[in-house]
């Protein structure tokens, strides 16, 4: 048996079980758009062509989160690693330096409730 005549087959079985979608992942655009051809439920696709219902991307790979592999079915649309990692450790510095938060980033009480709270804790 072929992977797409076990696809086809598998696709029957899980609308049959009640699935209200179905993701198709990295298989050959033909056989996608035969699978979504044949579904009453929508059929979304990460590498599988553009003739399903709908198209996901991990946002990693669409943002260039991280180095290394890149699925063939990726594209990137930018490279924010570096800000990343750059905007997490001037956070971190903020935070170890007493920086942040600052007052703006903080909510108030007013001082009589804030007496009220405190002596009711006893």
């Amino acid at each position: 048996m072929s992977i797409a005549g076990a696809v086809l087959r598998g696709r029957a079985a899980l609308e049959a079980a009640g699935c209200f979608s179905i993701v198709l992942e990295a298989i050959p655009a033909a056989v996608a758009q035969v699978v979504t051809a044949q579904l009453d439920v929508p059929v979304i696709g990460i590498g599988a062509g553009p003739a399903t219902d709908g198209q996901v991307l991990v946002f990693h790979d669409l943002l260039g989160i991280y180095d290394g592999h890149v699925p063939r079915f990726a594209k990137r649309y930018g490279e924010v690693k570096a800000q990343m990692v750059a905007a997490v450790a001037e956070y971190a510095a903020e935070v170890r330096s007493g920086v942040f938060p600052a007052p703006e980033h903080t909510y108030s009480i007013d001082d009589d409730e804030l007496q009220r709270f405190v002596a009711a804790l006893g």
